[in-house]
């Protein structure tokens, strides 16, 4: 017997802010590198740090399907996922799936080091970040090449995530309405979500203690 999907609310506030945020800064902090706007591009480079320093803490103590331990599995799962995914077997869940949460860790593993880099990133002329002066000349110019080439490999992550969530829709799983509304259809009973305000006032704690310090 199939059991039948109802809406269930699957994303808290902050975790969809968190996303909707993290799209709007990425796109800034590529304008403003492009345009020479560094002032911007450091004020936005502290925002999305404070952030991704909420989102790995969101994801120990936050709501249970947004923490690393519900939704990060192990990689072996992932093709069985794939072939329920393209078989139409696969059946929504109120987390991550197995090879969503892979794509998570990811997206902030890559974006904490641009974040971290960019930190300690410097031209040498006419801008330098809030924490080059605590390393070596040579090591600034690794860590800014680093932060450089990094991007690339963000924005090609990014084309994947897109190509990957319009496979999903493809497959009658509609993954963006979800991240919008925080509801999705499904079999599976609601996660135990936590006030998303909680999340959102800690991380503005931690941009103002980032703007103090850097």
């Amino acid at each position: 017997m199939i059991q039948k999907e109802n809406p269930v609310k699957v994303w808290d506030s902050f975790v969809r802010l968190f996303h909707l945020l993290i799209i709007l800064l990425v796109a800034g902090l590529w304008w403003t590198a492009d345009n020479g706007r560094m002032d911007l591009h450091k004020d936005f480079g502290i925002a999305i740090l404070s952030l991704l320093v909420m989102r790995i803490a969101w994801g120990v103590f936050g709501s249970s399907n947004a923490r690393f331990k519900t939704f990060v599995r192990s990689p072996l799962q992932i093709p069985s996922h794939l072939k329920k995914l393209f078989s139409g077997q696969y059946q929504s869940e109120t987390t991550h799936s197995a090879a969503g949460g892979w794509a998570v860790i990811i997206m902030l593993g890559l974006l904490v080091a641009q974040a971290v880099t960019g930190l300690f990133s410097s031209d040498g002329i006419l801008f330098s970040g809030p924490l080059a002066s605590w390393v070596s000349s040579d090591a600034q110019e690794l860590l800014t090449d680093w932060h450089k080439t990094q991007f690339d490999a963000i924005l090609i992550v990014i084309g994947l995530h897109v190509v990957a969530v319009l496979m999903y829709r493809l497959k009658g799983v509609k993954l963006i309405g979800a991240m919008v509304h925080g509801y999705k259809k499904t079999t599976q009973p609601a996660p135990q979500l936590k006030p998303g305000w909680q999340g959102l006032l800690l991380a503005i704690a931690v941009w103002l203690l980032f703007m103090l310090l850097l």
